[in-house]
């Protein structure tokens, strides 16, 4: 079986094998994925984080066999780039081998400014805005960080992203696997019925006009909600939904509120 990850910082999942097809998701350097089918230039995969589907180019991606060690970086862990960019160089490159990742990306290893994948050696220029996910991770002091990052559907990187990559990235930073997409995500985690019972970390769902999960968003603290529309934001929360603070109007229209770490 063959596998692969990217060595960009971020090269787009579309639902169809061409340039110009929707970009649904996106692969960032360091993930791993499965290939599925290939067709001419184009690899039908699946990531192996959360599933997720969709075609990438071959001039994008970097190819191994399964259960290569030598290619998939060190076996101790991962670290995640949480600020919104940090650079790599490449050891021995023959352009100027920098590669600006995005945050999101993932780095094999759990420490040192050395990163090697692939057969290739890296060099970050600075561990700092880099950490090693898990439960210690505060999501308010990250995210806050991320406010004025643009929107983009499909994306889930500091170079933009969409509602619920924003929230699987940040959720995935503390520890939490989450799907991709916001109807899938609600399907997790324990339900809170009193706003007054939520906490800093629960997700909220909202709906549209037909009554689908079309929105979310993570709670911050102080009735404040971080979510992805237009840009990253800021926006107030209350039982009915959230209140835009320019618009000075209603946005999107609450369904129900998760707690994906009932024990946390």
């Amino acid at each position: 079986m063959k596998k692969g990850t990217s060595l960009q910082g971020y090269v787009p999942l579309r639902r169809d094998p061409a340039h110009a097809s929707e970009m649904v998701s996106q692969v960032l350097f360091g993930e791993q994925f499965r290939v599925l089918e290939t067709r001419g230039d184009w690899h039908h995969i699946s990531l192996d984080f959360d599933s997720y589907c969709g075609w990438v180019g071959t001039n994008a991606i970097h190819l191994f066999d399964a259960g290569d060690d030598e290619m998939t970086g060190p076996e101790d862990g991962y670290r995640m780039v949480t600020g919104p960019s940090v650079t790599l160089v490449e050891k021995g490159a023959k352009t100027s081998g920098k590669v600006i990742l995005p945050a999101g990306a993932v780095l094999p290893g759990t420490s040192g400014k050395i990163v090697k994948i692939c057969g290739r050696e890296f060099e970050l220029l600075s561990e700092d805005g880099i950490v090693i996910p898990g439960p210690h991770v505060d999501p308010e002091v990250i995210g806050m960080e991320w406010c004025s990052i643009p929107y983009l559907w499909g994306g889930r990187c500091g170079f933009g992203f969409d509602c619920s990559g924003l929230v699987q990235t940040l959720c995935r930073m503390t520890g939490i696997a989450l799907p991709r997409d916001s109807r899938q995500q609600a399907e997790h985690g324990m339900t809170i019925n009193f706003i007054h019972e939520t906490r800093k970390g629960d997700l909220a769902f909202f709906e549209n006009s037909e009554g689908e999960i079309a929105h979310v968003g993570m709670l911050m603290g102080g009735g404040m909600i971080l979510h992805a529309y237009n840009s990253v934001r800021l926006d107030r929360f209350d039982q009915q939904g959230i209140f835009h603070g320019e618009k000075k109007a209603y946005t999107h229209k609450l369904r129900v509120v998760k707690r994906m770490n009932p024990d946390g």
